[in-house]
């Protein structure tokens, strides 16, 4: 074994294993011997030697710090290069495969020669298995949170989505590509599509994920939303005076959000980019009238500066768009 870097556990103690075994068999052990010795990795032996360990203890000398945000590329090139470390990992998983198959039919059928020749063979190909591992394991060092909860990967998707010929712009912490909203959910080390949670990361990978949602069907029912706001309309036109039920008067959108999201836990699921957009491809839609024959309008935000009482969202080609109030009355 020390041919390959490991020594018995009990030299790594100060124990001396010759006074502890002095009795052996020929071959390993026999039946009513004690159990071979644990193995562990030699101290001498790094990642870089000649010989490497297959498993490093986990105490931290050997873990690389991860990357700040500042020193990691792109997530792109380091996934590009895990997968080429991770293709050679599986070459070399499947020539240990074939060693220790080979070590088997000796065994069973007893050729010595061949027995001892494919465990050395077994020994060095999980060997340099491990050495390949831990590499992989070296050479991973990004703190996946904070590069998430950055910037630069906000960044590294415009720019692969522009490079794939998909359109998207930025706004108010969304990542928007007609029709499709995209939050980064770094904590949870993930994206939400519409709200669908999404864990494949891969810039280009989700960049056409993204491009295949919008080559589907929109899901959106034009006229099932339409009807919904005068439901809430109605009930905040109401709460103001019966007598302004049906004078078309102006409501904020934002009160009708807040109507809509009175429970704490649906304003997460609801978010204001949310309706916003909704809005957005209602007005898009062409859908005017309600099913009861109300005709809705919306409003601009001429005068108003406070961006709290306002909704704007990315319009389809990248312009801003926004959102004041709504109002309805009888169709003639």
């Amino acid at each position: 074994f020390r041919n390959v870097g490991y020594e018995p556990i009990e030299h790594q103690r100060g124990i001396n294993y010759a006074e502890q075994t002095s009795i052996r068999s020929p071959l390993v052990h026999g039946v009513g011997a004690r159990s071979s010795p644990v193995l562990m990795p030699h101290a001498s032996m790094t990642d870089q030697s000649p010989l490497c360990t297959a498993a490093l203890p986990d105490d931290g000398r050997h873990a690389s710090k991860p990357a700040s945000n500042d020193t990691l590329e792109s997530l792109e090139t380091v996934l590009a290069e895990m997968e080429t470390r991770a293709s050679g990992l599986v070459k070399t998983a499947g020539h240990v495969a074939t060693v220790c198959r080979k070590l088997r039919d000796a065994a069973k059928v007893g050729d010595l020669n061949k027995l001892r020749k494919y465990l050395d063979e077994s020994s060095q190909a999980v060997l340099a298995l491990g050495c390949d591992l831990v590499k992989a394991q070296n050479a991973w060092n990004v703190d996946e949170k904070a590069y998430l909860a950055g910037q630069a990967f906000r960044r590294e998707l415009l720019t692969t989505a522009a490079q794939l010929g998909v359109a998207m712009h930025e706004h108010d912490g969304y990542l928007f590509s007609y029709p499709v909203l995209l939050k980064i959910l770094h904590k949870e080390c993930m994206v939400s599509i519409d709200r669908v949670r999404e864990n494949r990361l891969r810039p280009s990978v989700l960049v056409k994920k993204l491009k295949e949602v919008q080559n589907k069907p929109l899901r959106f029912k034009p006229q099932g939303f339409l009807d919904m706001l005068y439901s809430a309309y109605s009930i905040v036109v109401a709460a103001r005076g019966k007598h302004l039920v049906g004078t078309g008067t102006v409501i904020p959108l934002v009160e009708i959000y807040q109507l809509l999201t009175l429970l704490p836990w649906q304003s997460a699921e609801y978010t204001r980019q949310e309706f916003g957009r909704d809005l957005y491809l209602l007005d898009k839609s062409g859908v005017t009238t309600t099913r009861k024959g109300q005709r809705v309008n919306f409003h601009a935000s001429t005068g108003v500066r406070d961006a709290n009482k306002t909704l704007t969202v990315i319009a389809q080609g990248g312009r801003e768009k926004t959102y004041y109030g709504i109002s309805f009355v009888q169709r003639p």
